[in-house]
C-alpha cells in the first residue's frame, strides 16, 4: 500500500460509518413502510463510489502516461454520480406527510455521502494532476469538471442518460450533447442547469478544501 492510499485509511473508515448509518436509516423505513422505493439510493452510491475507487488504484504506483490518461477520462465519466444523488431530492413530492421529514434525512444522508466521496475523490485526483501538470492548469481542470459534473448531472436526470450509455449508446450521447452545443440559445435551460449545479459544486468544494489544507 503506498502512502497516498495509507492516507487514506481514516477517510474510508469514516464514509464506512456515514454510509451504513444511510443504510441502517433506508432499512427502518423498509421495516417500517413496506415499501422498497428508496432502495435505488444504495446502488446510486455505489456509482457515486466508483471514481473514488479509481483515483485509489491511479494512487497505487506509478503508472505510464496512456494509463494515466484513460484512468482520467473514465474517472470523468463517473464523477457526476457523486453529486447526481442531491437531485434524488425529486422523489419527495411522493411522501406523505407522516413521512415526509425522514425521507428528507434519508435521501440527504446518501446525498451528502455522494457528495463527499466525490470531493475526496477529487481532491485526489488533483494532487495526482500536480505531478503532471501546473498547479495553474490543474486549478483550471478542477473548475471545469465540476461545471462538467454540473452538465453531467443535467444529462443524467432530465435526458435520463447514465455512465454506461458512453459504451451503451455512445452516438446517442453525442448527438444530444452536440445539439447543445451547436444551438446554445434553444437549449438555455440546460446551460442554466450546468452553471448553478456547477456553481453550487464549485462553492462547496471549496469548503469541503479548505479545512483539511490547515
Amino acid at each position: 500500500m503506498t502512502h497516498a492510499v495509507y492516507k487514506q485509511t481514516p477517510f474510508i473508515k469514516g464514509f464506512a460509518i456515514s454510509a451504513t448509518f444511510s443504510i441502517s436509516l433506508l432499512l427502518i423505513r423498509i421495516m417500517k413502510t413496506d415499501s422498497i422505493f428508496y432502495v435505488f439510493l444504495v446502488w446510486n452510491l455505489f456509482l457515486a463510489c466508483i471514481p473514488y475507487g479509481i483515483t485509489l488504484l491511479l494512487s497505487l504506483g506509478k503508472t505510464n502516461r496512456i494509463v494515466f490518461w484513460f484512468g482520467f477520462l473514465v474517472w470523468l465519466v463517473f464523477l457526476p454520480n457523486s453529486p447526481y444523488i442531491l437531485t434524488d431530492l425529486q422523489h419527495i413530492r411522493l411522501s406523505t406527510l407522516q413521512s415526509v421529514w425522514f425521507d428528507v434525512l434519508l435521501i440527504l444522508s446518501f446525498a451528502i455521502n455522494g457528495m463527499i466521496v466525490g470531493f475526496a475523490s477529487l481532491q485526489m485526483m488533483q494532487k495526482l494532476l500536480y505531478h503532471r501538470l501546473s498547479k495553474q492548469i490543474v486549478t483550471i481542470i478542477t473548475y471545469i469538471t465540476l461545471l462538467l459534473c454540473g452538465f453531467g448531472i443535467y444529462l443524467g436526470r432530465v435526458l435520463r442518460w447514465n455512465s454506461w450509455d458512453v459504451l451503451q449508446n455512445p452516438i446517442g450521447i453525442l448527438s444530444d450533447i452536440g445539439k447543445r452545443l451547436l444551438f446554445p440559445i434553444e437549449h438555455i435551460n440546460t446551460w442554466a442547469f450546468t452553471i448553478g449545479f456547477g456553481g453550487f459544486l464549485i462553492i462547496t468544494y471549496q469548503l469541503f478544501r479548505r479545512p483539511q489544507e490547515k
